[in-house]
């Protein structure tokens, strides 16, 4: 893959899709002790397993030119107006081509292509999800621009025109293809100091879609 294709797909990862819908399968299993609802996905040469909150909904599916794409949300918000999001995505035969650290240091760069304030970048633990390598990292905008907006109708919605992002990011090297997990929440900016998801708290917000399996 060339160099200007994973920089495209990798801003995707940044600034998402928004544009689309369709039908996704996956299986649920509700875990009442818990309260979660555990998801597998097929995507290209494997399966993805992982949890989301039981008022959790498939908000966007795509997949298209070897990479596939599902964001999740809760249940009572719209992907024009979201406080928290899961993305689950695929990267069809690229694991060869790109470890998973180099990939988190290359959607950094799409982050600070894109950000008005601070971009924050933490690599935290990596841990191996049934024998695949993987790489983790915090990464967030202190103050970026309400991008998921253009293409809407003029005043067709309200909304603050700048927003803190943060959020827990995890690519995983596949057989053959390349994932990337991450949960983001976003709303009033913030600084550098005031980070909602940090070091000493990202397992507990990791916690409601954790564990992840891949087979």
């Amino acid at each position: 893959m060339k160099a200007s294709q994973l920089r495209c797909w990798v801003s995707y990862s940044v600034l998402f899709y928004f544009s689309f819908s369709q039908s996704l399968y996956a299986s649920d299993d509700v875990d009442v002790a818990i309260d979660k609802i555990a998801k597998r996905l097929p995507i290209f040469s494997q399966k993805l397993s992982f949890y989301l909150p039981h008022d959790w909904k498939l908000a966007f599916s795509q997949s298209e030119d070897g990479m596939f794409t599902a964001e999740f949300l809760p249940k009572n918000e719209q992907l024009r107006n979201w406080s928290s999001m899961v993305c689950i995505q695929g990267f069809k035969d690229l694991s060869a081509n790109i470890e998973p650290s180099d990939f988190l240091d290359t959607m950094a760069e799409a982050y600070r292509d894109n950000c008005y304030g601070d971009v924050l970048y933490e690599r935290v633990d990596d841990e191996f999800i049934d024998g695949h390598q993987t790489a983790s990292a915090i990464m967030g905008c202190t103050r970026m621009p309400n991008t998921h907006l253009n293409g809407l109708q003029a005043n067709a919605y309200k909304a603050l025109e700048h927003l803190g992002e943060i959020g827990h990011y995890t690519a995983v090297k596949g057989e053959n293809d390349l994932y990337l997990i991450h949960k983001s929440m976003r709303g009033e900016e913030f600084t550098s100091k005031s980070a909602p998801v940090e070091r000493a708290n990202y397992r507990e917000f990791m916690s409601a879609i954790t564990p992840f399996k891949l087979n």
